[in-house]
């Protein structure tokens, strides 16, 4: 078994970019932390994350508000705590500040524990996003769908409709097609120290974390 953490600056940023991977992950025995580090007390963001089987923990900045010396002290208490080994995180070239920042600090603290990581897309978001390795979520797709569904009041009916459902929708669609599977995730591979490798593009067999 396998310790992941996953870090999304918003409650909705993780089942954007991971939802169906966090429970193909916890649906193979892994434990799954999912931060949402601009928690605001999301309605619906705990029960989300309960249902792709992962355990939901938040901090509390607000939105574009992040102090990133606290932030990065109370990330890297909570990394020593669950010393996870594997941590994904946002790409790190993003539109959104608070984007940016988490992935910046996370990318910072995996490396100084030496910890395998994985960035993740956010299709509204991510400039100039590259992957090199694949997940098949078909099985965990609807349960990533009505995850996002369960927070549709945290947002203005508009965006939901307009910029949330979409980016569940279509990427998985689009990025099966282009892995060979009805829907896939996609991740950027930063290496790993123990065994040091390089990136790589691959289907990743999650069985074998």
């Amino acid at each position: 078994m396998k310790k992941i953490l996953i870090v999304g600056a918003h409650s909705d940023d993780p089942i954007i970019g991971v939802g169906g991977t966090i429970r193909e992950l916890s649906k193979l025995g892994n434990s799954v932390t999912v931060l949402s580090v601009c928690g605001d007390r999301i309605e619906g963001y705990t029960e989300a994350i309960e249902l792709l089987s992962a355990e939901p923990v938040y901090f509390d900045f607000s939105y574009a508000q992040i102090d990133e010396e606290d932030f990065f002290k109370r990330l890297e208490e909570l990394m020593k705590k669950l010393n996870p080994d594997i941590v994904f995180t946002h790409w790190y070239s993003e539109i959104l500040y608070d984007h940016e920042v988490v992935s910046k600090h996370t990318i910072k603290l995996a490396r100084k524990f030496e910890k395998e990581i994985y960035l993740f897309e956010i299709p509204a978001s991510s400039q100039d996003f590259q992957f090199d390795v694949a997940v098949d979520v078909t099985s965990s797709y609807e349960y990533k769908r009505k995850a996002i569904e369960m927070m549709k009041s945290a947002f203005k009916e508009e965006v939901f409709e307009k910029e949330i459902m979409p980016s569940i929708i279509f990427p998985a669609g689009f990025r099966g097609i282009q892995i060979g599977c009805p829907y896939a995730e996609v991740f950027k591979h930063l290496g790993s120290r123990f065994p040091l490798s390089p990136c790589r593009k691959k289907l990743l067999d999650l069985s074998k974390l």
